[in-house]
């Protein structure tokens, strides 16, 4: 008995493929999400948008890699060449958009800020500098830990407001005030809201 078969016996191959089709499509989502700004906040971390897609996509393709070997290489019909292409598409796309929001956070860092707001509403801060220019964004994330970009600034000299120390976050009934300080470089705009939905 050759070791494909004795996998593919002890393993639901077509569920694997499913959940790998599932993981990829999950990726392609969160890429697409990502485009608009997207962070995960858990225990108290930062997990940004293309982090998530890779894991995604390391899973899909993982689970895609197991059900291979289970079967062996599978049958190659047009139909199975036709899907395996429209997957390397989609896994390379979703992979560059990885890749891009990788090389984007090199020397970018995330902040969660205090306090919390009414409702489980916080605030994180995405903070990046190089050379003589830096910028931020902040995002409102709820209950569930997804957050999505509700504000950006630019600052001159490479200036980090938050990560500075220099602000001050509000909450009121309907949402959050964020406020940076600039000093001697400032920053535009200095004023920025906070609302989760």
């Amino acid at each position: 008995m050759k070791t494909g078969e004795n996998l593919s016996g002890r393993l639901n191959v077509p569920l694997l493929r499913r959940a790998a089709t599932c993981c990829l499509l999950l990726a392609a989502v969160t890429a697409l999400a990502n485009l608009g700004g997207l962070v995960l906040v858990i225990a108290g971390g930062v997990l940004p948008g293309w982090a998530i897609t890779a894991m995604l996509l390391a899973a899909s393709l993982a689970l895609l890699l197991i059900t291979r070997r289970a079967t062996g290489g599978g049958s190659r019909t047009r139909r199975n060449a036709l899907i395996s292409l429209l997957y390397r598409l989609v896994v390379f796309g979703v992979g560059l958009s990885s890749l891009t929001g990788a090389l984007g956070d090199l020397s970018a860092t995330y902040h969660v800020l205090e306090p919390e707001g009414p409702n489980g509403c916080r605030a994180v801060a995405r903070e990046y500098s190089f050379l003589f220019a830096g910028s931020g964004q902040v995002y409102a994330v709820g209950r569930s830990g997804i957050g999505t970009r509700v504000s950006s600034w630019t600052t001159d000299d490479g200036y980090e407001p938050i990560a500075d120390g220099s602000y001050r976050l509000r909450w009121e009934a309907d949402g959050g005030i964020l406020r940076l300080m600039g000093g001697i470089d400032p920053v535009w705009p200095a004023l920025h809201g906070v609302t989760c939905g």
